[in-house]
């Protein structure tokens, strides 16, 4: 399988949770759609963050999880531009050229993988997603 360039990691709105614990839902009605390695921002009211996906590959990494096709792995970066920012990984998904989307296995914790605590304005955290590619890739 290849992934080329044409590969686009695109960030959903809906269901991202922002701000401190007990914060509400926001919801938009579209997705935002980045090449890898360009930012992508996510605005919750006086919330911004920016998510920015790189280095898509195969992974050889043990995971706790038996993927269905070929495990694919990337380097992502959350950072909360205004605001306290929560990372959202399950909104991180990853488009072929094709136009098939694969959703972030963000149910698989692992150590290497992007840390969900909330950040302060101006701070960022950085780890893997995972995705499991079953068709064209």
């Amino acid at each position: 399988m290849k992934i080329t360039p044409a590969l686009a990691a695109m960030t959903a709105a809906a269901a991202a949770m922002l701000g401190g614990a007990g914060a509400p839902l926001a919801w938009a009605d579209d997705v935002e759609v980045q090449s890898l390695g360009q930012p992508g921002e996510l605005v919750d009211g006086a919330v911004i963050q920016h998510w920015t996906v790189s280095d898509l590959r195969p992974s050889t990494d043990i995971i706790p999880f038996r993927p269905v096709g070929t495990l694919w792995e990337a380097t992502a970066t959350d950072q909360a531009i205004a605001g306290w920012a929560t990372p959202i990984v399950s909104n991180l998904n990853a488009r072929a050229a094709n136009g098939e989307t694969y959703r972030v296995l963000f149910g698989v914790a692992t150590p290497q993988g992007v840390n969900p605590s909330t950040l302060p304005q101006g701070q960022m955290t950085t780890g893997k997603i995972y995705f499991d590619v079953t068709g064209a890739s």
